[in-house]
């Protein structure tokens, strides 16, 4: 018995060194985000963020921005950065790749997930009023989606269409990639692509800002509620040190209020909170991706 406990005393203080060691060669912690809109506002907002955290953890804290989700998933392979924050098609991706592991999400304060919706707009200029306007064959008009590993602005509203019987590829004249919301949206708006799939938040932030005239665009589709966005984290962070930041996100709100702006920002709620984050919470964004994963191969 003795024998025992004085092992696991060995343990947790090999534990605590390990993590003590870690912290030591660690000069910064990094987190890697795509911007789903203007980069500098973007980053302007997240400013309160990294500040809390460098207080919190008595570590520097630098953001990673990233020009797509595959450069953030591959800098958190190669190390670059500790954390990432991801949508939910992304961390998807990450978790299969590179073992993102989910951290927190944004919720209230009763613990009910924040959300948000996928749009499939068209140019009014197309006639287009509805889905069933879209002949299968037909390949009349263009399609634009954003990121590739984009939830609401690709997976999702791809997805659906391929409910439809309506597979991109073929259905359409043409099907692209814009690389963001923002640019998908512009491009439907100015002519240049007649579909698009989009991020409702993003599509509603920019009618708001005037960067879009509504009587330009019709909206075809609006999905069932998303997770939105959570933070993850790199698979070989010790467990201490994970629980240390994910504790730290967590007391967040409550400890630097100013931070509610990023929230406000992003998803139009100051009062939301970070919770524990877990990959169950996503189990129907895996069954999609497999899902349009099998109808693509096929």
């Amino acid at each position: 018995m003795k024998k025992s406990i004085i092992l696991f005393f060995l343990f947790c203080l090999v534990a605590c060194r390990q993590e003590t060691i870690y912290q030591k060669s660690k000069d910064e912690l990094v987190i890697g985000f795509v911007p789903s809109e203007e980069a500098e506002r973007m980053v302007k907002n997240l400013k309160p963020v990294t500040n809390y955290l460098s207080k919190k953890l008595n570590t520097p804290v630098k953001l990673y921005k990233g020009s797509d989700y595959t450069a953030i998933i591959e800098a958190m392979r190669g190390e670059k950065l500790d954390i990432a924050v991801f949508g939910a098609f992304s961390y998807v991706l990450a978790s299969k790749e590179v073992g993102a592991q989910p951290l927190v999400i944004p919720a209230d304060k009763e613990g009910k997930l924040a959300t948000y919706n996928s749009l499939i707009i068209a140019n009014k200029k197309t006639g287009l009023k509805n889905l069933d306007e879209l002949v299968p064959g037909e390949q009349k008009f263009t399609m634009s989606f954003s990121d590739p590993a984009s939830t609401s602005g690709h997976l999702v509203p791809r997805g659906h269409l391929i409910s439809l019987g309506l597979k991109p590829e073929t259905h359409f004249k043409n099907t692209l990639f814009s690389g963001s919301h923002t640019a998908t949206i512009l491009a439907l708006a100015s002519g240049k692509v007649d579909v698009a799939g989009c991020s409702f938040t993003v599509f509603n932030k920019m009618i708001d800002r005037g960067m879009l005239d509504i009587n330009d665009v019709v909206v075809l589709w609006k999905s069932p509620d998303l997770p939105v966005d959570l933070v993850t984290i790199r698979i070989n962070i010790p467990s201490e040190y994970k629980s240390k930041i994910q504790n730290a996100y967590m007391q967040m709100a409550y400890e630097a209020p100013e931070t509610a702006s990023y929230f406000y920002e992003e998803w139009n709620d100051s009062s939301l909170v970070y919770i524990p984050a877990n990959d169950s919470m996503y189990s129907e964004i895996h069954g999609l991706a497999n899902y349009v994963n099998n109808d693509i191969d096929n």
